[in-house]
């Protein structure tokens, strides 16, 4: 439809577990989809660009954004339950930043590119959890259990340090001048949840 369209650029959005060996189904179909889109480009011409998002959070999300699941938790029940030890590494990116940035790769040097999107720094979910607790007061009980435990477990379901393996599709890695500060934009979360509890 596309190209039939005569659409100028395909852009699809992609994950940072296609790099991954966790992720399962996701990571499986996210993968399909961009060999997909490449070898359509190779036989038929059509322009594509795919954006690979790391972790993303911010306004307007909903249960299924692990962020906004816990900020929801911590003003509902005053505590955090992890599964997992916490050593997790993220990069989590502000929805506005990553909207920009899924803007700015319309440029003309993003065509037939994979294109990274994350945030601007690299975080422990322990950290991430001390953060949040200190902003509501320390009032927050943080509780590790064992993944095993979540009615959600399935084995390699996420990487813990890195979703990067050995593959030899190069992406570009694309960073902004400006973004929005991660604790700036937790708290604007956490007033937006608060916001919806109280009307």
């Amino acid at each position: 439809a596309a190209r039939l369209a005569k659409i100028r650029r395909f852009v699809f959005a992609s994950t940072l577990y296609v790099y991954s060996q966790a992720g399962l189904f996701y990571r499986s179909s996210k993968q399909a989809c961009e060999l997909i889109i490449e070898d359509y480009q190779k036989a038929f011409g059509l322009p594509y660009t795919i954006l690979r998002y790391g972790s993303l959070y911010g306004p307007r999300a909903n249960e299924t954004n692990w962020i906004y699941s816990i900020l929801k938790q911590c003003l509902t029940e005053s505590r955090i339950v992890r599964y997992g030890d916490g050593e997790e590494i993220r990069e989590y990116i502000h929805v506005w930043d990553a909207a920009q940035s899924s803007a700015d790769i319309l440029a003309p040097e993003f065509e037939n590119a994979n294109v990274i999107i994350t945030g601007q720094q690299t975080l422990r979910i322990k950290d991430l959890l001390r953060m949040i607790s200190e902003m509501l007061g320390n009032r927050i009980q943080l509780e590790y259990r064992p993944p095993s435990e979540s009615a959600n477990s399935m084995p390699e379901l996420h990487y813990q340090i890195t979703p990067y393996h050995f593959n030899p599709k190069v992406a570009r890695k694309l960073v902004r001048n400006t973004y929005v500060d991660l604790g700036q934009g937790l708290l604007d979360l956490i007033n937006e949840i608060h916001q919806s509890q109280h009307t």
